[in-house]
C-alpha cells in the first residue's frame, strides 16, 4: 500500500514537471492512454462480475437507465403546457383506457391427448343406507379431481416368429414368412428405441454414457459403441430430410444465421482435438437447418449461402461480407440490434453512463415493436408504424453516435460500440423497409441454445462425421419445435417409413410441418 502511494506521488510529480516544461501534448496523450486502459479494465471487471454471479441476462432496470440519463443531464422531459393555456382550455380531460384484464392463475387444463385412468371411489357400504327410512341411497353424481402420474419408460423384447410351411406329404417346397422391415436391417433396436436415443441426446442433451446407465436400470446393458453406431446410422438415414430443410430455408423470405463452436476429437492434432463450428440457419422462423464445418473459415457458410436471394440477418462476421457484394449471391444484409445493444450495455455496466443514451433509444425501438405485437399489426401496418415512430428515433440515435464518435478516443470501449453502429447502420435500419423483419437475430441465437447445453454435457463430438450427423438431428428436432410436432413420435415414424423405401420424390411429405402419422 505504501509502495503504491509512493509510485502515485512520483508519477504525479513527473507529470507536473512535464507541464512546467510545456509538454502539454505529451501529458494529454498519456492521460488519454490511461483513460483507454481504465475503460478497458472497467469493461473486463464488469464481465468478470457477471460471469462470477452467473448472470448472463442483459436486462437493464428502467430506473437504473433513467438515473444514468439524469446524471448525464440527457433525460428527455415531456413538453409542458403554458399555464394560461391550461387554465383556458375547456376541452374535457380524456379518460384513460381501462386496465387490461389479466387471466387468472388457476391450473391449466390437462391435454386430452394424454391417456387417462379412471379411479372410482364410493362411500363405505354402511353409509349407503338412509338414516331416516333405512332405504338404499341412489348415486346422484360425482366430484372429479385430476392429477398427473408418471409411468417410467420400460424396455420390452419383441420376438418375431417367422413361420415356415412345407408339404407334409412331399416334405418339399418349404416357404417362410418374409422378414419384417426394421430401421437397421437385422439390428437389435426397434424404431421406438432409436428415436428415444436420438431425442434424449439431441433434444434433452443427455450424453450417451448417461443414456446407457438409464437403460441399464431397465435391465439391459448395451456397449457405448453400439449406441454410437445406432446414432450414426440414424443420422445417415435422416440426412436427406435435413438437406431438404436446408433448401427450403434458403428459399425463405427471411433467412437468419448464427454459429457456435464445438469441440471435435482430432487424432492428427497435437492437442487431440480441434474447434469445429455448427452453423444455424432459420428460415421464416419455420425451417431450422444446421450445418457443421471443421473451421470457422468463411468458405463454410459461403458454400451454403452463395445462391441466397433476399434478406439475410446476421451479425457483423466478416465472413458473410462477400454474400452482399453481388458476386454470386445477391443477399441483402439485415443487422442485429441485440448485437449493437450489447456493446453499450457492457460500457454502461463498466460505469460509463454515456452509453445510457444509446440504450434509451434502442429500448424505445423495442417498445414500438411490443406495441405493434399487442395491436396484432400485419407486416404492412407494422412497417408503417416503424416509419412513423421508429425512423425518427433511429435518426436521433445516429446523430448522437456520429457526434460522440468524433470526440471519443480511438481505443475506448464506447468507441467500439459507436464504430459497430456506424459500420452496420445500413443493415441495422433495414427493418424499417419490411414489417416482416425482426429487430434482432435472437430467434436464430435461440436455436443454438440446444447445442450450447448439449456440449456442456456430452463435451465433444467423436469426429467430423459425428458432428455432421448431430447437425442432421438438430435440424429435424428444431424444425419439429417450430411445427409443433412431438419429435419422438416424428422420428420413430419417419425412420420406419424411410427404412421401408419411402420414395425420394415424396420427401416433402415427411418434413415436420407436412407430416401426418402413419395409420
Amino acid at each position: 500500500m505504501v509502495e503504491a502511494a509512493a509510485n502515485k506521488k512520483a508519477t504525479l510529480e513527473a507529470l507536473r514537471k512535464m507541464l512546467e516544461r510545456g509538454q502539454t501534448d505529451e501529458v494529454l496523450a498519456l492521460v488519454a492512454s490511461l483513460l483507454d486502459t481504465l475503460g478497458g479494465l472497467g469493461l473486463e471487471v464488469a464481465r468478470l462480475k457477471r460471469s462470477l454471479v452467473g448472470r448472463k441476462s442483459e436486462r437493464l432496470d428502467p430506473n437504473q437507465l433513467s438515473l444514468m440519463l439524469e446524471l448525464l443531464g440527457a433525460q428527455e422531459q415531456p413538453p409542458q403546457e403554458p399555464e394560461q393555456e391550461r387554465e383556458t382550455n375547456d376541452e374535457p380531460v380524456p379518460t384513460p383506457p381501462a386496465p387490461r384484464e389479466r387471466p387468472g392463475h388457476g391450473r391449466r387444463p390437462l391435454p386430452d391427448s394424454l391417456p387417462r385412468e379412471v379411479i372410482e371411489l364410493h362411500p363405505p357400504e354402511e353409509a349407503l343406507v338412509c338414516e331416516q327410512c333405512g332405504g338404499a341411497k341412489r348415486c346422484m353424481g360425482h366430484e372429479s379431481a385430476l392429477t398427473i402420474d408418471f409411468k417410467p419408460a420400460k424396455l420390452e423384447v419383441i420376438e418375431t416368429l417367422r413361420h415356415k410351411y412345407a408339404c407334409g406329404a412331399c416334405e418339399t417346397g418349404v416357404v417362410i414368412a418374409p422378414r419384417r422391415t426394421q430401421v437397421i436391417d437385422k439390428g437389435l433396436a426397434e424404431a421406438r428405441l432409436l428415436a428415444h436415443i436420438e431425442v434424449s441426446k439431441y433434444g434433452d442433451h443427455i450424453p450417451l454414457e448417461r443414456i446407457r446407465k438409464i437403460l441399464r436400470r431397465s435391465g439391459i446393458d448395451l456397449p457405448i459403441s453400439t449406441l454410437t453406431d445406432w446414432v450414426a446410422y440414424c443420422g445417415d438415414l435422416l440426412e436427406p430430410l435435413a438437406r431438404r430443410i436446408g433448401e427450403l430455408a434458403l428459399e425463405s423470405h427471411l433467412l437468419q444465421a448464427d454459429d457456435t463452436g464445438i469441440v471435435v476429437v482430432d487424432k492428427d492434432s497435437a492437442k487431440g482435438s480441434k474447434r469445429g463450428h455448427l452453423w444455424a440457419y432459420l428460415g421464416d422462423r419455420r425451417w431450422a437447418y444446421f450445418e457443421y464445418t471443421p473451421t470457422r473459415e468463411a468458405e463454410g457458410p459461403y458454400r451454403y449461402l452463395k445462391h441466397r436471394r433476399g434478406w439475410l440477418q446476421v451479425d457483423a462476421y466478416s465472413g458473410y461480407d462477400r454474400l452482399f457484394r453481388g458476386e454470386q449471391a445477391t443477399a441483402v444484409e439485415v443487422g442485429c440490434w441485440a448485437h449493437a445493444r450489447r456493446y453499450f450495455f457492457e460500457v454502461a455496466e463498466s460505469g460509463d453512463h454515456r452509453a445510457a443514451v444509446a440504450l434509451d433509444k434502442i429500448a424505445k425501438l423495442y417498445a414500438i415493436e411490443r406495441k405493434a405485437t399487442e395491436r396484432e399489426l400485419g407486416p404492412e401496418a407494422r412497417a408503417k408504424l416503424r416509419r412513423e415512430e421508429s425512423e425518427p428515433i433511429l435518426n436521433e440515435l445516429m446523430r448522437w453516435v456520429v457526434d460522440t464518435y468524433n470526440e471519443e478516443p480511438p481505443k475506448s470501449a464506447l468507441r467500439r460500440g459507436l464504430t459497430y453502429v456506424i459500420n452496420q447502420y445500413q443493415a441495422l435500419r433495414q427493418f424499417i423497409e419490411d414489417g416482416r423483419l425482426p429487430l434482432d437475430n435472437n430467434d436464430c441465437e435461440r436455436e443454438l441454445r440446444a447445442v450450447a447445453i448439449g456440449r456442456k454435457n456430452y463435451l465433444f463430438a467423436g469426429n467430423d462425421a459425428a458432428a455432421r450427423r448431430s447437425a442432421v438431428i438438430y435440424s429435424l428436432i428444431g424444425t419439429c419445435k417450430h411445427a409443433g410436432v412431438e419429435p419422438w413420435a416424428y422420428l420413430r415414424d419417419v425412420m420406419q417409413r424411410l427404412a421401408e423405401g419411402w420414395p425420394q420424390r415424396r420427401l416433402d411429405e415427411l418434413l415436420p410441418p407436412n407430416w401426418t402419422p402413419a395409420g
